[in-house]
């Protein structure tokens, strides 16, 4: 074999699951196992903000899924919904989130980009371990607050809350 032959098929790494999973949401099929929950926490003031809590694995199989599930929640917590106020912010809480690949940082991005075309304010909370080590080594928290837990996101909203949580028209950057 040359330098230029592709290596067997054998000798390519693979990635590998310690367990099978599956995709929740619209989509069935074999990939990583993520949900979402909303929760409208009180923030004082009579403002809100929107909780949305992430659990399991985000990847390439249920990234475009996740993408659309937080557009919609983020327009929602923006408009109000079921007869609600709008929110004040979003805090995305990816305490109980145990892995995120490239897939699962574009989703945050894009979640952060709507969220500011919204003009809601979105933090992260919670992210431990490998997530929290791939967020800082790609630099997202040079463009989203991390915060160390969800409560610590919250109370930054609440303080917020005197004035309001929404950013201003021009947003930087935007």
């Amino acid at each position: 074999m040359t330098a230029f032959e592709p290596s067997p098929p054998s000798a390519v790494p693979q990635a590998r699951r310690t367990r099978p999973h599956t995709t929740t949401g619209d989509r069935g099929g074999a990939g990583a196992q993520v949900s979402l929950r909303r929760t409208d926490v009180e923030c004082g003031a009579g403002s809100t903000a929107t909780l949305l809590t992430l659990a399991g694995e985000i990847d390439a199989s249920n990234s475009g899924w996740l993408t659309v599930r937080l557009s919609n929640m983020i327009t929602d917590a923006s408009t109000g919904h079921a007869g609600a106020a709008p929110s004040s912010g979003v805090v995305i809480d990816l305490t109980r989130l145990r892995f995120c690949d490239a897939g699962g940082i574009t989703v945050l991005v894009k979640a952060f980009k709507h969220a500011r075309n919204q003009r809601l304010v979105l933090s992260l909370a919670g992210a431990t371990g490998r997530v929290d080590r791939v967020l800082r080594l790609v630099g997202i928290d040079d463009v989203i607050t991390l915060h160390p837990e969800p409560a610590d996101a919250l109370a930054a909203l609440r303080r917020r809350a005197g004035g309001t949580a929404r950013q201003p028209e021009s947003a930087p950057g935007g």
